[in-house]
């Protein structure tokens, strides 16, 4: 495993959301920076602006935000992922249940994984298998 701090980018419109995620991956021991955006487009422009990484390791990112939701920013990303140095892992967190958004999920090579909220320590396994 690397030595260097990871980085975790957190999109989500939700608070309390950003302090569950932290409390649970503050666990982990790992060397980890949660940079929390509470909407996508923030995220962006943070990935856009970065002249070297650091980039994050990981984007857990909300379906359902304000202007800006999961899918614009997987379409957003997708223009600005050539120009980043790595790919980055994208989990999707919901908490919609709904079929089409889980076939969805399948079928954007983006996306790594679909968690549904509340999280639990099972699937704050599939984040971590990520980090």
């Amino acid at each position: 495993m690397e030595d260097m701090n990871k980085i975790v980018y957190v999109v989500d419109d939700d608070e309390i959301f950003h302090f569950i995620i932290r409390k649970m991956l503050g666990h982990q021991g790992n060397k980890l920076t949660i940079t929390s955006f509470l909407c996508a487009e923030e995220a962006l422009e943070q990935l856009s602006t970065i002249p070297e990484p650091p980039l994050p390791s990981l984007i857990i990112l909300d379906m359902n935000m304000q202007r800006m939701n999961g899918w614009d920013f997987i379409e957003a990303y997708r223009g600005l992922k050539t120009s980043l140095k790595k790919t980055i892992p994208i989990i999707m967190c919901s908490s919609s249940v709904d079929v089409r958004d889980i076939q969805k999920v399948q079928h954007t090579p983006e996306l790594m994984a679909y968690i549904t909220k509340p999280l639990d320590k099972n699937k704050m396994k599939v984040i971590e298998e990520y980090l």
